[in-house]
This record gives C-alpha cells, sequence and structure tokens, in this order.
C-alpha cells in the first residue's frame, strides 16, 4: 500500500521506478506516474483517491467491494491507503472461504482481476496488475522480455513472471508458484535457501549477477569474433582488388606484346 511505500522509501535502494499496491500505482524517477493511471480510473478512480473512504466510491472496483462486505460477512476488509485495490482476508474460515469464491465466480467485474497473496486476495483492475506494470515498464524503458528478471513468491507474481524472461524464486508461498516451479517451469531457479528471507533474495541476486557476467563475456567474444570476420573480409577485398589489378596489368602487356608482332601501332 502507499504508505507502507511511503514509509520505506528512504530505506529502498535507489532505482527509476516504484511500483507498488499490486501493479495499480507506478513512480518513474520519484514522480507519480499518471499517463499509467489513467489507463485504468475508468475502473478504480483517479490516483488521490485513497483517503475517500470506499464506501463512497463509485467505479467497479469499488462497487465489488460493497458486495463482497454485504454479501459475505465475516470477511475481513482492507482498503487502507489504496485506491488502485483493495485486499480480503477470510480468517481461515472455510465457510467464508467457499461464499468469496461463489461470489467471484458469479459477480467478479470483466475489468477487475483477483489473485492471492500470503492467502489473501487481492482485487485490482485488470489492465494493472503486476504483470500490466511490468509490460508499461519495458516499453516505457525499452527493455525486452529476454533483458527482464523477476524475483517472486506467490501466485500474485505470476502476471509478472509471465511478461519476464529470466525467473528467480527466493520463495514458494503459494501452491501455484510451486506447482509451477517444481513440475511445469524446470528453467526458474529456486533458490537453495529458499524460504529464507533476505538469504534467498541475495542468493537469487549474485546468481542473476554471475548470468550478466557470462552473458557480457559472451556479448564480448562476439564483438571481437565480428571485428576478426570485418578485418579477414577487408584483407579479402584488398586482395581481390590487388588481382584485379594484376589481371589489368597482365591484360595490357600482353596487348601491347601482340600489337608489336604484328607491327601495329595503337
Amino acid at each position: 500500500r502507499k504508505s507502507t511505500m511511503v514509509s520505506r522509501w528512504d530505506l529502498l535502494p535507489n532505482c527509476d521506478a516504484h511500483v507498488c499496491e499490486s501493479g495499480s500505482r507506478i513512480w518513474v524517477n520519484g514522480i507519480p506516474d499518471e499517463e499509467f493511471s489513467n489507463r485504468f480510473a475508468s475502473v478504480c478512480g483517479p490516483m488521490n483517491r485513497e483517503a475517500e473512504g470506499a464506501d463512497e466510491r463509485i467505479e467497479p472496483l469499488w462497487r465489488f467491494y460493497r458486495k463482497l462486505k454485504e454479501d459475505v460477512p465475516g470477511l475481513a476488509m482492507d482498503s487502507r491507503s489504496y485506491y488502485g485495490m483493495f485486499r480480503v482476508g477470510t480468517r481461515g474460515d472455510v465457510a467464508v472461504e467457499a461464499a468469496l469464491r461463489d461470489v467471484i465466480r458469479t459477480s467478479l467485474p470483466d475489468d477487475v482481476s483477483c489473485a492471492t497473496n500470503l492467502g489473501k486476495y487481492d482485487f485490482y483492475p485488470s489492465v494493472a496488475g503486476k504483470g500490466g506494470a511490468v509490460s508499461y515498464l519495458q516499453k516505457l524503458f525499452g527493455v525486452s522480455e529476454s533483458e527482464t528478471a523477476a524475483l517472486f513468491d506467490d501466485d500474485n507474481d505470476l502476471p509478472m513472471a509471465e511478461r519476464c524472461g529470466i525467473h528467480m524464486l527466493p520463495g514458494l508461498t503459494s501452491d501455484s508458484v510451486k506447482a509451477a516451479a517444481i513440475c511445469e517451469q524446470p528453467g526458474w531457479y529456486v533458490a537453495n535457501t529458499v524460504g529464507q528471507g533476505v538469504f534467498a533474495i541475495e542468493e537469487c541476486l549474485e546468481v542473476l549477477l554471475e548470468r550478466a557476467r557470462v552473458d557480457s563475456r559472451r556479448r564480448q567474444q562476439l564483438q571481437e569474433q565480428q571485428q576478426q570476420q570485418q578485418q579477414h573480409d577487408e584483407e579479402g577485398l584488398r586482395k581481390s582488388d590487388d588481382i584485379e589489378e594484376l589481371l589489368q596489368e597482365v591484360k595490357e602487356a600482353t596487348l601491347t606484346a601482340l600489337l608489336k608482332k604484328n607491327k601495329v601501332t595503337r
């Protein structure tokens, strides 16, 4: 949420963009990116709405919030400091979980998506989400999918991971991610220290940096090979030019000799 991001801002490493609220809020160079948020303002409202109570907001995301609040008693509703998403929890109650899933199945708006995070449910505009935020930033900074790495661990991270070429898992906190990492995506890197917090994150970053070093050496080798090939080609062209000149000289000498033999002047 925004309040958490702002409270930790000075502790975060310097970067070009910050993203929170399940990908619905982006800062670029420390400035809120309204171009991105305007893409789904009709679903959740403008970016400066978090101070307004969720019960007063008229957009589809917040109408669904009120529907869940009314139709699923026992839900823990969380809209504090959110404008582009809200979160609900079932407190481990099986009946509440079943009722929530039923309302999601029958009444979730077409322009609203849902994902689980640490056992809770996040609802956000479908255009946004972590996947939408990654796609937007890739285009903004001119970065390709193959050049993008994702460190992730939960169900709500999967749309983001789908848009990245490198996948690093410091944790496996949901069954969907665990199944994908173990059975479906053998190319994903799962940390040897998986689940051990900063130790697993540091391991993933070290592996990522080593891959970057290897790729850099490969690019340098390729560049050197291309330069050598170019030099070889240029030498071949020079030799070809020399042969052409020699052949021309031979032709002229032969013609001169024939002319002299037949006593014919040029």
